[in-house]
C-alpha cells in the first residue's frame, strides 16, 4: 500500500515479490486538487457577476443577460454537486462489501469506478477546467491498483478460513454476519464525514438483520476466538497508507538533517531530549541523572510560564 512512487512499487513487485496497491487518499487528492478550488472559484465569480448585473439593472435593460448568467451559475452548481457526489461514491465503492451487504468484486468495483470517473470527466469538460498537470489522468492510471486491494483481501479471508476448518454453518455465519458487521463497525469508528457515516450505519443495520441462532449455539471461547479473527482480518483491509505517513515524514526530515544542524536547533533538541523524552517508567534523562537532588517542572508548563510577548509583525513600507 503506497502512493505510486516508482521506488516503492519496485520494492514491492521486484524485490519482495508482492502486489503493490495504490493509496485511495492520493487517488482522490489529485482529483480534489484539480476540481475543488476551480469549481469554488467559478461559483464565486458567477455569483459576483450576477450581483453586479442586478445592481446596474436600474431600467431593466440587463434582464436577458442576468437570466443567462443565472443559468450559467445553475450549471456550475449542478456540476459541483455532481463532483461532490462522485467523490463520496469513490469512498463507498472501495470496501470489501457493497450496499445490501453483498461481497464487492473487482469487476463490479472497476465498473462503478469507471462510471464515477466518467461523471468527473463530464464536470471537467462542462466547466472548462484546464488540467495543466494531468492530475486526472494520473488518478485514472491508478484505478486498477486502487481496486486491487479488494480481491487480495477476499483471498486472505478464504485462506484464513480454510486454515480454521470450520463447520459449514459456522463458516456461513462468520462470512455473512460476523465479519461484515465487524468490518462496518471498525469503518464507522474511523469515519467522520456525515454522509459516509450514514451509509455505514445503514450497512450495520442491514447486517444485524441477518443475525441467527448460530451465535447462541457456539461456545463462549469459540465465539471469542472468531471475533478476534474477524478483527484481525478487518485490520488487514487498508485503503490508505496514512499509518506510515508519519514515518515517511520522519525519514524525509532525517534526509534533510544530513545537511547539518544550526546551533539554535541543537540547543532545542538537547533540551527536549534531556527534559521531555521519557522511558516506560515516566522518568526523563535529567531525573535519572540528578535523582532526588533536583526536581524539574514539566517542560511544556515551564515554557508556557516563561514565554515572552511575541514580537509584532514587521510593518511594510508603503510606496508613495
Amino acid at each position: 500500500m503506497s502512493d505510486r512512487a516508482k521506488a516503492l512499487i519496485n520494492l514491492a513487485t521486484q524485490r519482495n515479490k508482492v502486489p503493490s496497491v495504490a493509496d485511495i487518499f492520493h487517488f482522490k487528492y489529485n482529483i480534489n486538487k484539480l476540481l475543488c478550488l476551480a469549481l469554488s472559484s467559478k461559483l464565486r465569480s458567477s455569483r459576483l457577476a450576477i450581483k453586479e448585473l442586478e445592481s446596474k439593472n436600474i431600467e431593466g435593460k440587463c434582464i436577458k443577460i442576468i437570466k443567462s448568467q443565472k443559468e450559467a451559475y445553475a450549471a456550475i452548481q449542478f456540476h459541483t454537486d455532481l463532483y461532490v457526489e462522485s467523490m463520496s461514491n469513490i469512498s463507498q465503492i472501495i470496501h470489501p462489501y457493497t450496499q445490501g451487504n453483498r461481497i464487492q468484486t473487482q469487476q463490479s468495483a472497476m465498473f462503478e469506478m469507471n462510471t464515477t470517473l466518467s461523471n468527473l470527466e463530464q464536470v471537467i469538460e462542462a466547466c472548462q477546467i484546464k488540467d495543466t498537470y494531468q492530475l486526472f489522468r494520473k488518478s485514472k492510471n491508478q484505478l486498477a491498483d486502487v481496486v486491487a486491494v479488494i480481491p487480495l483481501w477476499h483471498d486472505l479471508v478464504t485462506e484464513q478460513l480454510n486454515s480454521l476448518q470450520l463447520e459449514q454453518q459456522t463458516r456461513e455465519w462468520f462470512c455473512r454476519f460476523l465479519l461484515p458487521l465487524t468490518y462496518w463497525e471498525q469503518a464507522l469508528r474511523k469515519t467522520k464525514y456525515a454522509p459516509q457515516r450514514s451509509f455505514i450505519k445503514q450497512q450495520i443495520d442491514f447486517t444485524k438483520a441477518f443475525s441467527s441462532q448460530m451465535a447462541e449455539q457456539l461456545a463462549k471461547q469459540e465465539k471469542e476466538a472468531l471475533k478476534n479473527k474477524a478483527l484481525f482480518l478487518t485490520a488487514k483491509f487498508q485503503r490508505a497508507s496514512s499509518q506510515v505517513e508519519g514515518r515517511n515524514g520522519v525519514l524525509s526530515q532525517i534526509n534533510h538533517n544530513q545537511k547539518g544542524f544550526d546551533e539554535t536547533r541543537l540547543k532545542v533538541m538537547t533540551v527536549i531530549h534531556n527534559f521531555d523524552t521519557r522511558r516506560m517508567d515516566g522518568t526523563t534523562p535529567a531525573q535519572r541523572l540528578f535523582g532526588n537532588k533536583m526536581t524539574f517542572e514539566p517542560l511544556f508548563e515551564y515554557i508556557i510560564k516563561n514565554i515572552n510577548e511575541l514580537p509584532r509583525p514587521r510593518k511594510r513600507k508603503i510606496k508613495l
